[in-house]
């Protein structure tokens, strides 16, 4: 019999999930990360845009610009909340490295930095039951209150006992669906929920510092609603896995756009086109198309693959090329 008081996901691994994982993992490989300063900038802007979307979703009405000055500390003329809303979640994300994602005591300290100020129960779970409304309709009661510290030291132990077990973007997923539907705090659940996840993909991989997953998110928070809410009917996180790598595959492909586009020469960039328009074109129709020798293609084809930009699928006779960035 089933232990109310004890979280066990049900969630299933699709072929697509899988593929999906496999095609961000190969996008991650060609993701670049600037030297230093450029390095420092990127973080910082990445940084902003989680901040600002995950406080948008959240409903404050800052914008993109009063966030950026209320963490580059210039004085920023709004609502006193939320201007307090972006120092405290920007404390957070600064410190991101300072936290284990497999620990429930750092999970309640980084609340405590993410609701400084606000309520009395800071870095507490909440002693009172908890609905999410649309318009004057209870769509979800939360769990009830007095189960909530032992719901919270279940998923806990499903993370720690799983973390060499699952892909850490699976275990993120399965982390940020099942926290939202205890729903633990009074308030900041949303953006505990979001933070946590940004945690544990840079612990997986620190390229995620750099990629702002909140932005992806608010972008489509409709359908992350959606997902989480079907979740709740269907009594498993299926769905919300399936979200989430969309999300994650859709970021990083902005971002890989971004960095090989800087370091693509004119001709890297005419045959990814061409690839994308024909898998099947061989080596003599890319000279042709391009002009160009076809040493200067071997040389360009060759530059791509190591890079990860394309790869060869087959052999040289009946094979294809595929391109791993969109």
């Amino acid at each position: 019999m089933h232990n109310i008081n004890e979280i066990r996901p049900v969630f299933h691994i699709s072929d697509e999930n899988i593929k999906i994982i496999n095609r961000i993992e190969k996008k991650l490989l060609i993701v670049q990360i600037p030297d230093d300063t450029k390095r420092k900038n990127v973080k910082i802007k990445s940084k902003v845009r989680s901040i600002y979307s995950s406080l948008a979703i959240e409903a404050n009405s800052l914008s993109l610009d009063s966030v950026s000055d209320i963490i580059d500390n210039k004085l920023v003329l709004g609502n006193r909340k939320e201007i307090q809303e972006v120092k405290n979640a920007n404390e957070l994300y600064e410190n991101i490295n300072q936290f284990d994602y497999t620990s429930e005591e750092d999970f309640l300290k980084a609340h405590i930095i993410m609701m400084k100020y606000f309520d009395d129960d800071n870095g507490g779970y909440r002693n009172h039951g908890e609905g999410v409304k649309k318009g004057d309709n209870v769509i979800f009661m939360a769990p009830d209150s007095l189960i909530v510290p032992s719901l919270m030291k279940s998923l806990f132990n499903f993370i720690n006992d799983n973390k060499d077990k699952l892909h850490p973007i699976i275990l993120s997923s399965i982390f940020h669906y099942y926290f939202v539907f205890i729903h633990p705090f009074t308030d900041g659940n949303g953006r505990m929920a979001r933070f946590w996840v940004s945690l544990m993909l840079t612990n997986y991989n620190s390229k995620f510092e750099y990629i702002p997953i909140e932005e992806e998110i608010y972008l489509n928070q409709e359908e992350y609603y959606n997902a989480i809410s079907n979740c709740h009917i269907n009594g498993n996180v299926n769905e919300f896995i399936s979200f989430m790598l969309k999300i994650i595959d859709s970021v990083i492909n902005k971002t890989t756009q971004k960095t090989t586009q800087k370091k693509l020469n004119n001709n890297q960039q005419k045959i990814i086109n061409l690839i994308n328009d024909n898998p099947h074109i061989t080596r003599n129709e890319l000279a042709k198309e391009l002009d160009i020798t076809s040493d200067g293609v071997k040389y360009n084809l060759n530059k791509l693959a190591k890079n990860n930009i394309i790869e060869r699928i087959g052999p040289d006779n009946g094979g294809y090329w595929k391109v791993n960035i969109k």
